[in-house]
């Protein structure tokens, strides 16, 4: 299980398995984020089971299904909603983390510099850089809102 720690509030990973559920809520996550939709692949774990889990062990569950690269205003703010609201820390996962960290990075544009938000993703493996003029424009959207 490799969780990457993001900030102080959020960490991300990869697909985790039912077993991995339990070593979540012992490291002390409270909240899970889960960004891929169910049944994308034959060999995904059942997401139904994974919610079960965590619930069972105290761990509030959050479903924000998107595809690669496919980040509608709603599901940002969804996203946003649920960190917002959260019992921290948070763990976003996906099947490589990656949707986890755009929606993570979408989520924050308006309150950090995309600069920052570029740093942190970096730090942790994962190159936004693509993203940069995106997350601008939608910073600079949800700042006239």
């Amino acid at each position: 299980m490799d969780i990457k720690k993001v900030d102080d509030q959020f960490s991300i990973m990869a697909q985790p398995g039912i077993d991995d559920i339990e070593q979540l809520a012992n490291a002390g996550f409270r909240t899970i984020i889960a960004s891929r939709p169910r049944n994308e692949t034959d060999d995904q774990p059942d997401t139904e089971s994974l919610k079960n889990k965590a619930e069972s062990l105290g761990i509030t569950w959050y479903e924000i299904p998107v595809e690669p690269g496919k980040y509608a205003h709603e599901d940002i703010e969804a996203f946003a909603s649920a960190l917002q609201s959260s019992t921290d820390p948070v763990l976003g996962y996906c099947r490589t983390g990656k949707r986890a960290i755009h929606l993570w990075a979408y989520a924050n544009a308006a309150y950090s510099s995309v600069a920052d938000l570029l740093g942190r993703a970096s730090a942790v493996g994962y190159d936004l850089e693509p993203l940069r003029s995106d997350l601008e424009t939608y910073r600079d959207q949800v700042g006239k809102s």
